[in-house]
């Protein structure tokens, strides 16, 4: 069985023009007031109009922002495979349970021994696809699937990020017990989701696309009662360290 359709940077040429990419809730944006830009091939949100108080909100209270244009997948196979694959493409670091490892803008997540995840920079994403597929190949019985557009992900920003966090999970998020890099697979909204604390106040929630809108809406409310708001891809690159992982 072929997952190809999964892998939107694949998408052929349609009557000469190749059809950009998507958040699956750009029509939420839209309604917002979004105004969108372009980011290595996807279509995604600039701004929704208030570019200084969205960088606000990112800085004081909390901000939300979609980053769907994230590349994912999933690497699949025995223990010591996965370690080997990942320590290749990883500067020669292996993941541990609980604990990210960022490398040249990947963040390399396991969710169990045998199973790690893969977030790139979008610029990135055909890339990394390319060389996983090579080391899988090599290595025999490992397999990699593009979940790019199976999964949704937000970002939540800020210092009141924890407190949006504690409105939706039971995950404790305090800074002792879910460290820079720590990663976890667990119930959000009520949903299965996985949140990685990628540094400082910010952090990457990753769900299931079909729930997108409900877990924007969820995080958008969550934000708004603490003062912040949705936030566009201006805000977060404004914010976000230069040379982070995966973010902005």
């Amino acid at each position: 069985m072929s997952f190809e359709f999964l892998a939107p940077h694949d998408v052929k040429p349609w009557d000469g023009n190749t059809p950009m990419q998507r958040s699956p809730i750009e029509w939420a944006h839209l309604d917002a007031g979004a105004k969108i830009g372009e980011r290595a091939g996807w279509r995604v949100v600039s701004d929704y109009g208030a570019p200084d108080r969205e960088q606000a909100a990112c800085r004081t209270t909390v901000g939300v922002a979609d980053l769907s244009c994230l590349g994912k997948f999933e690497l699949q196979a025995d223990q010591a495979t996965v370690a080997s694959i990942v320590s290749a493409l990883a500067g020669d670091a292996t993941p541990e349970l609980g604990m990210t490892v960022g490398h040249e803008s990947v963040w390399w997540c396991p969710v169990t021994a045998e199973r790690v995840l893969a977030i790139t920079a979008p610029e990135r994403t055909r890339e990394i696809r390319t060389a996983l597929q090579e080391q899988a190949s090599q290595a025999g019985f490992a397999s990699v699937t593009e979940v790019t557009s199976a999964l949704g992900s937000n970002s939540v920003i800020g210092p009141m990020a924890r407190e949006a966090f504690a409105r939706a999970t039971a995950l404790d998020m305090r800074p002792a017990s879910f460290p820079e890099r720590g990663f976890a697979p667990v119930s959000v909204a009520r949903t299965p989701g996985m949140v990685l604390r990628e540094e400082g106040d910010r952090f990457l929630h990753l769900f299931g696309a079909g729930y997108a809108q409900y877990n924007w809406t969820v995080f958008v409310d969550a934000a708004q009662r603490l003062g912040g708001r949705a936030v566009g891809m201006d805000a977060l690159r404004a914010t976000v360290t230069e040379g982070a992982p995966a973010g902005a």
